[in-house]
């Protein structure tokens, strides 16, 4: 048993490089999605993390999510919310948790990313063949319910 659990975990770390380049693949496609000047590869990911939390987060769960130190994440929220991305809100409970949202800006620019993204994957996936798809499809959907019954 713990050999096969092993063999998974190699498979499952030699799977994360493939979907990345099989979906996050550049192209040379000249209307590809870019990132605004002002924000930077970091700020992006915490935009992109913060959606996944309508409700907002606090901070020091954010930066164990997205791995920084708390010490590192102040100042880009700061810059984040001075550019009008992320707003602050005071828990109504207890005024010293300070939840972190999108605003309707910060939504926007990571809808956009997504959108430009979702476009970008279903022309590669246009280019596989049915039964390829069909085996695709059917191993994402099995792959995600299994990952979401693993503890976090």
């Amino acid at each position: 048993m713990e050999r096969e659990i092993g063999q998974i975990a190699a498979s499952y770390m030699q799977l994360i490089p493939l979907l990345y380049r099989a979906m996050d693949n550049p192209t040379a496609d000249s209307n590809e999605w870019k990132a605004p000047a002002e924000i930077t590869h970091l700020q992006l990911h915490i935009l992109e993390e913060l959606m996944q939390h309508p409700g907002g987060i606090a901070m020091t769960p954010l930066s164990r999510v997205i791995r920084v130190s708390k010490q590192q994440l102040t100042p880009l929220i700061a810059k984040l919310e001075e550019k009008d991305y992320v707003s602050k809100h005071a828990e109504e409970t207890d005024k010293r948790l300070v939840r972190l949202q999108l605003t309707e800006k910060g939504k926007s620019l990571v809808n956009e990313r997504w959108g430009s993204f979702h476009q970008g994957l279903r022309g590669r996936l246009e280019q596989l063949e049915a039964e390829d798809r069909g085996d695709l499809a059917y191993a994402v959907d099995k792959l995600t319910r299994i990952l979401r019954r693993l503890p976090t």
